[in-house]
């Protein structure tokens, strides 16, 4: 009876540790996927919102949770932004000496890091509305994927 019950409770401590180890896995930002962390940056920047609201939201807090550190964002109200994967269908863009392309009109930059580094960029049009957002995963020099959304 009592090696049951010594069963029940070991096996009870597994399954709780092994709970709290999934909460805590699935919420760090190295095992999130460019498309999760895309969805939380739209719920909070949503497309045609201005570039002086996403800049405040930006500057105040961060857009990526359970980072260790994040670089001041970058914001350009006379540039977009070089986009580090070539062309954005649907959009205008200009191309650099390099070959890459610049994306929008206003741009705001902002660097995550959490084991794996998380870009995000948006883009906006000439009168300030977010047009473009682009989130770029990297583990060192190793690329992790990226996504982009553009308005209608």
């Amino acid at each position: 009876m009592k090696t049951k019950k010594i069963k029940w409770i070991i096996l009870s401590v597994i399954a709780i540790g092994g709970i709290i180890v999934v909460v805590i896995t699935a919420s760090h930002p190295f095992f999130r996927s460019p498309k999760r962390i895309m969805s939380d940056t739209l719920k909070l920047t949503p497309m045609g919102m201005h570039i002086d609201d996403v800049a405040e939201i930006v500057k105040s807090r961060t857009i990526v949770k359970n980072v260790e550190e994040w670089r001041e964002p970058t914001i350009n109200y006379e540039s977009g932004y070089v986009d580090p994967f070539g062309e954005v269908p649907g959009w205008p863009t200009t191309a650099t000496s390099h070959g890459y392309s610049i994306v929008g009109h206003k741009s705001i930059r902002v660097y995550y890091s959490a084991y794996v580094g998380i870009s995000i960029y948006w883009g906006f049009d000439e009168e300030g509305k977010l047009i473009d957002v682009l989130v770029s995963k990297n583990f060192d020099m190793i690329h992790g994927g990226h996504i982009r959304r553009t308005a209608d």
